[in-house]
């Protein structure tokens, strides 16, 4: 059997999946603290084993796939179907809430029939949550147990993180209960995801509920209320992109590899930003380097400086 390593690269975390077939075989969760650092670290976590290929998604790939030697890309709604559908062929509705993004899919006759994203407000997104739970004195980790508690939850506004996080501390300022706070916020964030993504949509189940917020029990019991259905959780909840883009990677593999393997550790990786100046887009360019040598440049809107 080959092995494919799967990354998932986000704005607030870096997921790697190693599989030997289709089985997961390991997995490294990791802060984004800087793509080149956090990737190679999260290959160091990983055992030395002969990878077959590299498939690269999310917000970061076209980088990382530079950085690292990928194989094949492809977008986080594909990544996060294929893997669910694996673990749960009639899967019809799949929720992703991300750490930036929020995600809604729908499956019909295993194909993707639909699918939604948020803009750019992050109102309705993990970041959200672990902002207030922050000014709370909360540990993200601790929100799901904690909001469970609640006998009485809060009401806060949903539709803008600012605005959540207003109430949130005004609610703290008059001593309401931290589980009463933090049940209203989990609700809040599923009603705005509701209302702005499933809007005029039939969500059927079996309903698939994954990212890294899916941990948090006190989301899924909300989800679970507003929908009137069991919400699934998959074990790997947080690495499905992950896992989805190697299974994509396997089945799209011709020819060799072109993993670096150790060689993308070494220490003379490195980034450097400079402006175009050929029109007025005047865009932000960054170049990726090694040593000396250009790698790639990405960041050009009219594309002619990407490479």
């Amino acid at each position: 059997m080959r092995y494919f390593l799967g990354i998932d690269v986000g704005s607030v975390s870096v997921k790697l999946a190693l599989l030997e077939g289709d089985a997961l075989v390991d997995k490294v969760y990791l802060k984004n603290r800087g793509l080149i650092s956090t990737v190679q670290e999260g290959l160091r976590q990983l055992p030395r084993v002969k990878v077959g290929g590299v498939g690269i998604t999310g917000s970061g790939k076209e980088f990382v796939k530079s950085l690292v030697g990928g194989d094949y890309l492809d977008s986080e709604i594909m990544s996060h179907m294929v893997a669910t559908l694996k673990e749960y062929p009639d899967v019809k509705t799949i929720l992703d809430i991300g750490g930036e993004d929020s995600k809604l899919m729908l499956v019909r006759r295993n194909v993707l029939s639909g699918f939604q994203m948020n803009a750019s407000c992050g109102g309705g997104t993990g970041s959200m949550i672990e902002t207030i739970a922050n000014r709370l004195g909360v540990k993200i980790e601790d929100v799901g147990d904690l909001a469970l508690q609640s006998k009485d939850p809060a009401t806060l506004a949903g539709k803008c993180g600012i605005f959540a996080q207003s109430d949130a501390v005004s609610q703290m300022s008059k001593g309401r209960p931290v589980e009463d706070i933090l049940m209203g916020l989990c609700r809040a964030l599923v009603g705005n995801y509701l209302a702005t993504l499933a809007k005029g949509k039939k969500l059927l189940p079996p309903i698939v509920f994954q990212g890294a917020t899916a941990l948090n029990k006190a989301l899924v019991k909300a989800f679970e209320e507003e929908l009137g259905q069991p919400i699934l959780v998959p074990e790997n909840c947080s690495y499905m992109g992950a896992v989805g883009i190697a299974l994509l990677t396997e089945e799209n593999m011709n020819g060799h590899t072109r993993f670096r393997g150790d060689a993308i550790l070494d220490t003379r990786y490195r980034t450097e930003i400079r402006h175009c100046e050929d029109c007025e887009n005047n865009c932000e360019l960054l170049h990726l380097y090694y040593g000396d040598e250009v790698l790639a440049v990405s960041g050009s809107r009219c594309g002619k400086n990407n490479r």
